[in-house]
């Protein structure tokens, strides 16, 4: 085991000691439950407690302990002091010192222990926690942060690592509430910052990381069982009302990575992307996930393979998806989205793919758009018995609709457009043998295939023969509706026939 000098730390910690002020009345007591009942819903254990230091009231090297269930790993944090002070109004301000350090510690029975110890420095830090009892806020602000890594403990490992995180500060607001379910409201926003890191090797390989990031404001809400969680069994908390909602806004970002070997530049890379909106759930109804992101744009070089950068850039970039977690006797909602909008390669690139300019060099555009119900006994948080779930001839989820909203492929001059709903019948194996039978109907619309086909055998990427067999099953299942326009209609009707454009195909 090595020990590593370092340079770094991160904001997230201090945000969980986030909240916004209501007039009312709470003494450090109440502010100290507050802690301990949020940090106990998360299943950790709480080392420290108050001790009168005059007319505050202060906790001396808390820590957070993390007990994963069959003694896989125990993780300790340990946090800066906390001081709190009763005022006059039935407020109470919080203080931590303006520099300390962070400590995390996991521990791997037969594995070893590792550790990271990080600086965390703030200017103009700010803290009010208000409230009734059981119903506390606590707001919190700083002006600028900085986290530098200090030592890094990897066992087995010879890596030194440096890290600077440089934030222009942060503010938020956050309201615990206590009941059978510990619910946590929060709004934060987290400054611009600029983050830099080295990883070095053993061998004398060197990757180095230079960003910038945006603001980024953020709100949720959060509930979870008082006392914590079984972390092996997370349905079982989602079944008693446990759920995670949020929303996030973030500016955009750009990063520079540079890998070298011996003091020679293996690759470089450097990427720019655009503004993000972002929204989640996880709860009872299942995952929820979507998020839009303005324009990006990515270059990559590594000069013993490439002799010019590879360029690309990408318009706005949409993607979701939505799964059910928890096992049901309805069917429930399945969706999928993957938009990506004007996809655009540099002409370095194009020239070595196409050196006679044979293909259009438009951006391309790609939307999946996807949306399904399904059966499903899986509890696909209970870990304990996933994998036994599973293991089955036949798992137990069951597909009972799928609806395309869209497919569509545009690019080197040519496009695909498809769209269709279909409902499927688990019991009836045999129609189609080995898949559920479907019913339903799909179109499918092409445009510039012909030419497509013309550039590509010019190019030599397929040969004569290879065209005309495109031409020949294109004929055969599709009609032309102008131009190089091409349209096919699929059905599936309650017989299990599959008709293509009114033609009985089986």
């Amino acid at each position: 085991m090595r020990r590593h000098p370092l340079l770094g730390t991160t904001a997230l910690t201090m945000a969980a000691f986030a909240g916004s002020s209501a007039m009312a009345d709470v003494t450090s007591a109440d502010v100290w439950a507050s802690y301990v009942s949020y940090y106990e819903a998360t299943g950790a254990q709480i080392v420290g407690e108050p001790v009168a230091d005059g007319s505050d009231m202060v906790v001396s090297d808390p820590a957070l302990v993390y007990r994963l269930p069959f003694g896989i790993a125990t993780i300790r944090i340990d946090l800066p002091e906390m001081r709190m002070t009763d005022q006059s109004d039935g407020t109470v301000i919080l203080g931590f010192p303006e520099a300390f350090d962070l400590t995390v510690a996991v521990d791997v029975p037969d594995e070893g222990s590792g550790s990271g110890t990080f600086a965390v420095s703030q200017t103009g830090y700010s803290g009010v926690a208000s409230g009734d009892p059981g119903n506390v806020t606590f707001t919190q602000s700083a002006d600028s942060m900085k986290i530098e890594a200090k030592e890094l403990i990897i066992p087995g490992e010879e890596l030194d690592f440096a890290m600077q995180i440089l934030s222009q500060g942060y503010s938020g607001s956050s309201t615990v509430t206590d009941g059978d379910l510990i619910t946590v409201t929060s709004d934060f926003v987290l400054g611009a910052a600029d983050v830099a890191y080295i990883v070095t090797g053993p061998d004398g390989d060197v990757i180095s990381n230079t960003g910038q990031f945006g603001r980024t404001e953020s709100q949720s809400e959060m509930a979870l069982p008082a006392g914590g969680s079984n972390l092996f069994d997370m349905s079982a908390a989602l079944k008693a009302g446990a759920f995670i909602r949020g929303t996030s806004v973030a500016e955009g970002s750009t990063s520079e990575t540079i890998t070298t070997f011996d003091n020679e530049v293996i690759s470089e890379q450097s990427s720019v992307t655009g503004a993000t909106d972002a929204r989640f759930s996880i709860d009872a109804a299942g995952l929820d996930l979507f998020v839009e992101a303005a324009t990006s744009s990515f270059k990559f070089l590594m000069p013993e393979l490439f002799p010019a950068p590879i360029e690309a850039s990408l318009g706005k970039t949409t993607m979701g998806y939505k799964f059910p977690l928890l096992p049901g006797e309805e069917a429930q909602d399945v969706a999928l989205r993957i938009g990506l909008e004007d996809i655009a390669i540099s002409d370095a690139v194009w020239d070595m793919l196409d050196p006679t300019a044979e293909l259009p060099r438009d951006p391309a555009t790609i939307n999946i758009d996807l949306a399904a119900t399904v059966l499903s006994e899986i509890d696909w948080l209970n870990f304990a018995t996933l994998e036994a779930q599973l293991d089955q001839p036949m798992p137990p989820i069951a597909p009972e609709t799928v609806t395309i909203n869209d497919l569509t492929v545009s690019a080197v001059g040519a496009s695909a457009k498809g769209s269709g709903a279909f409902t499927l019948d688990m019991t009836d194996m045999e129609t189609i043998p080995g898949f559920p039978r479907p019913e339903g109907d799909a179109i499918v619309e092409v445009s510039g295939a012909n030419t497509l086909i013309d550039r590509l055998t010019t190019l030599g990427f397929i040969g004569p023969d290879e065209a005309g067999m495109a031409r020949l099953g294109m004929g055969f299942i599709a009609r032309a509706t102008g131009d190089d326009s091409f349209e096919t209609v699929v059905e599936v009707n309650a017989e299990g026939h599959v008709l293509v454009n009114g033609q009985r195909m089986r």
